[in-house]
């Protein structure tokens, strides 16, 4: 499809529209790669949280893959993908000059218009959406303190693309930071204590089990939040209700109604209809 008459400068912001838009700059470090594309419609549009679709290279590949936005410069966006499956090892072999067909940005993202104060929460490649974020609270002069979960030392690389204020990271085997899961963190660490007493939303992204212990830990703390939902799509617009989930407020489209929800929407019964990108 070519792009709408009158968004004749990049990929249309509605989803709607699928157009080629030109790869500038692709760093690969250990099981990820940082590629950046030139796509001013979604730049202009994207807010932190959202995602785009990309078509995988191939004709053995009918479905396009969610990719969440990691940063927004200028007419630029930049996309954090690990080489989960051949589909996406693809994107990540992408190469400065290529073209590829994306379409959004899609999804409902952060809502940080009232935000005074926020804590930030990742596991693992779940850092993806929140340097985004980061990057537009820090703009608007919030006070952020940031949470990095990781197994261990393989997923260590992903720190060296990180620029999060306040980090602190936490690792399974203890290889970095603090020894155990970025919840054990969030209690062991001062400057968790700090963000409570300033009454700091929370904003969260990675598995599921994470979300909903980080929905307690924030329920228990007596703080609003927010997270991040990892699902299947296939379509990406809410068409094809591929990717359903079971919430307390029922069954939820993650790509349409999500993937951003309140902390609180996201139940136990979610975990048996979790899938990942």
């Amino acid at each position: 499809m070519s792009a709408a008459p009158d968004r004749p400068d990049g990929c249309g912001p509605t989803g709607a529209v699928v157009v080629p838009c030109p790869v500038v700059e692709v760093r690969r470090f250990a099981d990820w790669s940082l590629v950046w594309i030139e796509a001013p419609a979604v730049a202009r549009a994207a807010r932190p949280g959202q995602f785009v679709m990309l078509a995988v290279p191939g004709a053995a590949f009918a479905l396009r893959r969610p990719l969440s936005l990691h940063r927004v410069h200028g007419d630029r966006v930049a996309l954090l993908i690990e080489r989960r499956g051949e589909g996406t090892r693809r994107l990540a072999e992408l190469e400065a000059g290529a073209e590829i067909e994306l379409s959004g940005p899609l999804g409902n993202g952060f809502d940080i218009a009232t935000t005074c104060s926020a804590l930030l929460v990742a596991g693992g490649i779940g850092v993806a959406p929140l340097q985004f974020l980061a990057d537009e609270l820090r703009a608007r002069r919030i006070p952020v303190w940031t949470f990095v979960g990781l197994r261990g030392k393989r997923q260590l690389p992903l720190l060296t693309v990180l620029d999060l204020p306040r980090q602190t990271v936490a690792t399974e085997d203890g290889e970095r930071g603090i020894h155990g899961t970025v919840i054990e963190a969030l209690d062991a660490s001062p400057a968790a204590a700090e963000a409570v007493e300033k009454g700091a939303e929370v904003f969260g992204c990675g598995p599921l089990p994470m979300l909903v212990a980080l929905r307690d830990w924030a329920s228990m703390h007596h703080l609003i939040g927010y997270g991040s939902l990892e699902a299947h799509m296939a379509c990406g617009t809410g068409a094809c209700h591929g990717c359903v989930v079971a919430t307390t407020r029922g069954y939820l489209r993650v790509c349409a109604d999500g993937p951003v929800l309140p902390l609180q929407v996201i139940g136990e019964r979610t975990l048996a209809a979790r899938g990942t990108p």
